[in-house]
């Protein structure tokens, strides 16, 4: 018989593991309190967290390598046109709206592999090291690697989160005006897909090294 891999590790998961990414993902996001997840760029299909798997956290902070504005309003547009699938955009806007949910970009840090890690009162307790992908299928049909590591790790890359963190900057305010005015837009009729992505984005302009230090993305 083959055992559940441990939150708490170490363990290690990929694609044929009896309890999927998702699954151990919302298991121990739903008896944490924060969470801080480090990526290279995020999709808004695969922010598909439940309530019953929120009701606890009092922070989620996203930070991301790269992002760009037409693609998220493509995402957003899909989410919105698809009636199973809307309620996770509205959930999104909500935790931003509420400040629950924070977002940072910092594509002159750059970090391998993605990683999450999940705290509770007493501190960080795991880490989650290797692919994060909510959806199925995988982006590959090779092997997809998640390492799982208890307290002792989780403090050690919470705290290297922290440094990026730090030095990121600021777009979720910027994300959240654009979905807001996005899907006004959509709900008073005008159902036009956004025009596809292409090259940089000045609502999400990134100021280059030593500049502008300390402003907030606008969008």
């Amino acid at each position: 018989m083959i055992e559940e891999p441990s939150p708490f590790g170490p363990a290690l998961v990929d694609e044929r593991s009896p309890i999927p990414f998702r699954t151990l993902f919302g298991r121990l996001l739903s008896n944490s309190t924060e969470l801080d997840t480090a990526i290279l760029r995020v999709r808004l299909s695969g922010v598909d967290l439940s309530e019953r798997e929120l009701a606890g956290l009092h922070r989620l902070r996203i930070l991301v390598a790269e992002i760009n504005a037409k693609t998220l309003e493509e995402e957003a547009f899909a989410l919105f046109m698809d009636p199973g699938k809307r309620e996770t955009l509205g959930r999104i806007q909500g935790l931003l709206h509420g400040g629950r949910l924070e977002l940072r970009s910092a594509p002159l840090a750059g970090w391998s592999p993605d990683f999450s890690v999940f705290s509770d009162p007493s501190g960080p307790r795991a880490l989650f090291l290797g692919l994060h992908w909510m959806l199925r299928p995988f982006p590959h049909r090779g092997p997809a690697w998640l390492a799982c590591f208890g307290p002792q790790e989780a403090h050690r890359a919470h705290r290297r989160f922290e440094e990026l963190w730090e030095k990121a900057h600021e777009i979720g305010p910027a994300v959240l005006r654009l979905l807001e005015r996005a899907t006004t837009g959509w709900g008073s009729g005008v159902s036009q897909k956004p025009e596809p992505a292409s090259g940089d984005d000045p609502r999400f302009k990134v100021p280059k090294p030593h500049e502008g230090e300390g402003q907030t993305t606008e969008p």
